[in-house]
Formats: C-alpha cells, sequence, structure tokens
C-alpha cells in the first residue's frame, strides 16, 4: 500500500491546473508515509580474506613423488630382487612412467617397491634364452640376501593385496646366470 501511495505521489497526474512557466517551480510535497533507510550491505568477506585473530591460510603444497629408487642401482653379488612386473620400452609406451606409477602406488600401500631401467647392464636379469634385459623398466622387490627372501616379499600378503602377482620371478643382478 505504501508503494502504490509513493507511485501515485511521485508519477501520478496531477488534478490540479497546469502551472503557469513564467513562475518557479513549488518544491514537491513530502510523502506522509517515509521510506525505510537505505541499509548499507557489507559484502561477505572472500575465502582467502584472513581476519586478525586467525592465521593466514595454509598454503597447499604438492607432495613430492615417492622415491622409486635410482634408475641404474648398483647390486652386489648375493642380493636377490623379486620382479613384479616389466615394461619394454620399444613396445610404444612411456614404459617409464607406468614403471614409477606401479612403484609408487605401491609405495603409498605400504610395499617397498623400486623401478629400474635395464639396459643390458645386469646380466643376472636375463630372459629365460639367457640374454640380459635391455631397454626395458622394471618394478622390483628387493634386495634381499637370499632368492626366498625376495620370493618372501613378493608373496607378503601386504604386496598380493597391492598388486596380485602369482610369479614372482627372483633375480641376482650382479651375476650373470651359469
Amino acid at each position: 500500500m505504501v508503494a502504490t501511495f509513493a507511485f501515485i505521489i511521485t508519477n501520478g497526474t496531477s488534478t490540479s491546473p497546469p502551472a503557469d512557466e513564467s513562475q518557479p517551480p513549488l518544491p514537491a510535497a513530502s510523502p506522509l508515509v517515509s521510506a525505510p533507510p537505505k541499509q548499507s550491505v557489507k559484502p561477505a568477506p572472500a575465502a582467502s580474506t584472513a581476519k586478525a585473530d586467525r592465521n593466514p591460510p595454509a598454503t597447499v603444497k604438492s607432495a613430492a613423488p615417492p622415491n622409486t629408487g635410482p634408475v641404474s642401482p648398483a647390486f652386489k653379488r648375493g642380493q636377490w630382487i623379486a620382479v613384479l612386473d616389466t615394461y619394454p620400452t620399444d613396445a610404444g609406451l612411456e614404459a617409464d612412467t607406468l614403471a614409477k606409477n606401479l612403484a609408487a602406488r605401491l609405495i603409498a600401500q605400504g610395499v617397498p617397491a623400486k623401478a629400474l631401467w635395464a639396459k643390458g647392464q645386469y646380466p643376472g636379469l636375463a630372459s629365460s634364452s639367457g640374454v640380459a634385459v635391455s631397454d626395458a623398466w622394471v618394478v622390483y622387490l628387493g634386495p634381499s640376501s637370499t632368492s626366498e627372501g625376495a620370493l618372501d616379499l613378493c608373496l607378503a600378503p601386504k604386496t598380493q593385496q597391492a598388486y596380485t602377482n602369482a610369479a614372482c620371478p627372483t633375480y641376482e643382478p650382479a651375476s650373470s646366470l651359469g
């Protein structure tokens, strides 16, 4: 009702005769009901606005990738590893990325996996025909002092839950097959 009344006062037609244009205009009459005062609207603080009684927002740092071991670790005679998976570099895949990602996933689940790039430098890491593995990324567990120790690492429940692998071949990378 107030809005209708205000509209009529400010925009409505007047029943009084037209004013003489030679005379100065009369001030407009103020309405009987005044509009409520405008309230100042304070904008909500931005999410990044720090308050005086609070610590500034923490910056989020990306976690460093887990250590998947040296690309070409040095093994000694008598050290054994269990191979979980092999990624040949000539298969058109990003073998290094696949191997390091698998090792990182296993590490995140508490399995001490590592990734290495076999370029033929490990005579004991060979195919069934006795040829040293070359140009392949290998995800492995170990080293251990015995073949059985490396196999135990692979067959451990934690490892099998993280990466089921029925075959856990063990190798002595520093010693040639013979």
